[in-house]
């Protein structure tokens, strides 16, 4: 009986890879089902052990996804039958297009370095053109599972009000470049609300259920945690709203969404910034281990820029911190200096 259970999970695993598209650039791995065009995200959190962390919940692809509302009317891309899906693979990333006889939708998936200088964040951008023979009202909302504020409970917090324990909503005139999904870290989402992203007309921290039950808006309240009795318990989510505009015949319209991690992004001062990195350990610990991985990975010049980059903030954060490294460190230090020395002439 087991070898029977055994064996349709792996036949399982066999079907997701076969309709599974997945592109590596950086510190960030992408994976599109070719099926839905709905896809996963993952950040390289620990370049030396080849360690991916995945930044939205990533056991079942289909809670995270984009509604297109056309004409008052609420279009799950990926589920509506109205739309056909492609997904291909080029030089620039993934492109996935939904197509109707009304509207179609192009997503472009590009991973794009951010102030740190290294491919580590992913800009997805929506571009809506109405194909059809009359005008069209059309937005588009986001809506995206979160999962790494779920465990410590410190599910979301924004630029300018801190935590959110409850629903919240940012509109109108919001100031907030950035919302954030669980704690300080390489365990942390962030979500770029400002230029080179699109700046969203509203954003919803709410349970996830609620939001997925709502075809589009949906009312908050501030007194409702991210828990919905009986159904879903301590369920974040956030949704991203860019609101209809009416569209003539042939007319396009360009959102674009921006997800990393918090490490990402140089939003902190360098006061703040040297704080940070001294309060945390090291992003890589230059031990035995990592060094026995990395002389026996493959040669890879993206990933050794990655462990290199690691390698001088965990030496800034050591500066930083004021205290004295003893011997043994140091000679660790070097050890992985010399074997990324060595790699290079591989390349």
């Amino acid at each position: 009986m087991k070898r029977i259970v055994l064996l349709l999970a792996l036949c399982c695993v066999a079907l997701v890879s076969v309709w599974s598209l997945e592109i590596k650039d950086g510190r960030i791995k992408l994976i599109i089902d070719e099926r839905t065009g709905r896809f996963s995200v993952y950040y390289l959190s620990d370049a030396a052990k080849g360690s991916y962390q995945s930044l939205l919940y990533d056991q079942e692809t289909r809670t995270s996804y984009a509604t297109l509302y056309m004409d008052q009317r609420a279009y799950k891309l990926g589920e509506a039958s109205d739309f056909r899906v492609s997904v291909t693979k080029d030089s620039s990333g993934a492109l996935v297009v939904y197509r109707s006889s009304a509207c179609v939708v192009n997503v472009r998936f590009s991973v794009i370095a951010s102030q740190s200088g290294i491919k580590d964040s992913l800009s997805v951008t929506y571009t809506i053109e109405n194909v059809s023979e009359r005008e069209l009202s059309l937005g588009l909302r986001m809506l995206l599972d979160t999962w790494l504020g779920e465990k410590s409970g410190k599910h979301f917090s924004s630029q300018t009000r801190g935590e959110l324990s409850f629903e919240a909503l940012l509109s109108d005139d919001y100031t907030d470049q950035w919302i954030r999904s669980g704690s300080d870290g390489s365990s942390l989402l962030q979500v770029t609300l400002s230029a080179p992203a699109t700046r969203p007309d509203r954003v919803i921290a709410a349970n996830w259920k609620r939001l997925n039950d709502a075809a589009w808006m949906m009312e908050t309240s501030a007194t409702r945690n991210f828990t919905l009795l009986p159904y879903s318990i301590n369920d974040s989510a956030l949704a991203l709203y860019w609101d209809p505009q009416n569209m003539r015949k042939g007319a396009t319209r360009s959102v674009t969404m921006v997800l990393g991690s918090q490490s990402s992004f140089a939003s902190m001062s360098v006061a703040s910034a040297s704080a940070s990195a001294s309060a945390r350990p090291s992003t890589v610990a230059p031990d035995a281990s990592q060094l026995a991985q990395l002389s026996s990975a493959p040669l890879d010049m993206a990933t050794d820029l990655v462990v290199l980059r690691d390698l001088i903030a965990s030496l800034d954060a050591l500066l930083a911190s004021g205290t004295i490294a003893d011997p043994e460190l140091v000679a660790r230090y070097l050890s992985m200096i010399q074997l990324l020395e060595s790699r290079k002439g591989g390349y």
